[in-house]
């Protein structure tokens, strides 16, 4: 007597496990997917795939304008304490003009006291030469307790 399967079709007694209906249909879920993908056109397929490109590159360019906007924060912080060192910069060099200019006029007295000083050495020796290097004595003085 023939053995039917579960569509009611014959099974060769030969095979050792007849054919079930759930391994039928997995196989045509399958088949399903692949003639649903073959019957797409081309055109959509690929431009599916564009949109996912797309996407992805927007992603990525999205982060890197949120990293370039923190760089130009931290550019805009940078900026502020370099401003601030440019005007101690100029302060300094304001103070250091004044220093020099004081330096300068200090340098100029000192050259005017040792050219008054060598004047009067000269004036004290041309004094003792015609005096005949004679030095007046100097005047004893009384004590202030006594009269």
């Amino acid at each position: 007597m023939p053995i039917f399967d579960e569509n009611g079709k014959p099974v060769n007694q030969d095979d050792e496990f007849p054919l079930l209906l759930d391994n039928q249909n997995t196989l045509k879920d399958e088949n399903r997917f692949k003639s649903i993908v073959r019957n797409l056109p081309i055109g959509l397929i690929i431009s599916f795939i564009l949109i996912v490109v797309l996407g992805i590159m927007v992603v990525s360019l999205g982060a890197k304008v949120s990293s370039m906007s923190a760089d130009l924060a931290r550019i805009e912080g940078l900026k502020t304490q370099l401003s601030s060192v440019e005007s101690r910069l100029e302060e300094v060099n304001r103070e250091k003009g004044r220093i020099k200019a004081d330096l300068t006029q200090m340098k100029g007295d000192i050259e005017t006291l040792k050219i008054q000083k060598e004047k009067a050495a000269e004036q004290l020796k041309k004094q003792q030469q015609t005096s005949g290097k004679k030095k007046p004595a100097p005047k004893k003085s009384k004590p202030a307790g006594r009269n």
